[in-house]
């Protein structure tokens, strides 16, 4: 009987899978929250599979440490290109690019598909700042006033200048008289030949206005100008030039004072700023015909020219070749390189005259 009770005394038998009892092994398992025959499950990479593999609570993208991450290109400015920097992710999506190239992730205007601003900022990446209006065919200005407001230390020379037809060249500017940004709208020297009844009315020969004033009385050949009745300015001068050097200059003469469009025939000026010009076509400056809004008290020609031609008289008289006479070369033949004096025939090198918009 005794041993019967001793066999009866003991633990009962527990099934191996109950609630809150681990099975038995022979193996030490540790202790801990990681212990147990699937703790090696934690310690797996994180992969993009939708689940947390290394179990920290984060799944996926959300885990900075996800293995298997596709490469993109950064894009921290959100212009749609990646600079340098990459990051892995599962999944494309904001701040991320398929394509590299933006030299400077942290503007959006700035990549190379981006538009240049003519400010020395290089942005489309191709490794070349556009220095500023006029400093390039690909970054002209539309007047070497544009220029020097942009660039206060502009010198005077050739500049890039659009000009009203569009037409895309090298200028003469003027940065130094009575506060520069002078840009050139007309050169006619004693070294060309030709006429100019309807100077200024449209575009002629423009690609010769590179050359200044001074550098065409050197014997550089020039008849030319721009459209000045589609050009913008507010003012002009009329000029004269001789053996290299600009000789003489006219007062500041406002566009409203004008009262003639160019390349109409009569009085551009009848007394306005203290000038008389009158010029246009031989028709009108020798003849008499064809004046528009001709002055009661003018005579019907020009200053009472008989063989000026297609051309200009500019003085501060009212009588003929006081000041720069512009002959038109289809009658008589020569020009003033200064003010009522410096007689050069065309064809022969020394004289010249101009004129200055701003």
């Amino acid at each position: 009987m005794l041993l019967w009770a001793l066999a009866c005394v003991g633990t009962a038998p527990v099934k191996p899978d109950s609630p809150g009892t681990a099975p038995e092994s022979s193996a030490d398992t540790g202790s801990g929250p990681d212990s147990g025959p699937n703790s090696d499950l934690c310690d797996a990479p994180e992969v993009c599979d939708g689940a947390d593999n290394d179990c920290d609570g984060l799944i996926d993208d959300a885990d900075s440490d996800v293995a298997d991450g596709l490469p993109f290109w950064q894009d921290a400015d959100g212009d749609g290109w990646g600079g340098e920097a990459t990051v892995s992710a599962c999944v494309y999506g904001p701040g991320m690019s398929l394509t590299g190239g933006d030299c400077d992730d942290g503007a959006a205007d700035t990549h190379p598909d981006a538009p240049e601003s003519c400010d020395g900022v290089d942005r489309d990446c191709d490794g070349q700042g556009h220095s500023g209006p006029g400093s390039g065919a690909d970054c002209p200005a539309e007047s070497c006033a544009e220029i020097l407001a942009a660039a206060p230390g502009a010198q005077s020379g050739a500049w890039w200048l659009r000009l009203p037809s569009g037409t895309v060249q090298p200028h003469a500017c003027d940065m130094d008289t009575d506060g520069g940004g002078w840009t050139l709208g007309f050169l006619r020297s004693s070294a060309a030949a030709g006429s100019q009844g309807d100077f200024g009315a449209f575009e002629e020969s423009a690609a010769l206005l590179s050359t200044s004033p001074a550098e065409a009385s050197s014997g550089v050949p020039v008849r030319a100008w721009i459209d000045l009745n589609a050009f913008g300015y507010a003012e002009l001068r009329v000029v004269a030039a001789m053996y290299g050097s600009e000789t003489w200059s006219s007062r500041t003469i406002g566009r409203d004072q004008l009262r003639l469009s160019f390349g109409e025939d009569g009085y551009y000026l009848y007394g306005e700023a203290g000038y008389w010009w009158c010029g246009g076509d031989a028709a009108y400056t020798d003849a008499g015909v064809g004046a528009v809004d001709n002055p009661p008290e003018a005579p019907p020609d020009c200053k009472g020219h008989g063989s000026l031609g297609s051309g200009w008289d500019f003085s501060e008289s009212p009588y003929a070749n006081a000041g720069l006479t512009l002959c038109g070369g289809d009658a008589s033949s020569w020009l003033y390189g200064d003010y009522g004096s410096g007689l050069f025939s065309y064809g022969s090198a020394g004289g010249a005259q101009a004129i200055w918009v701003r």
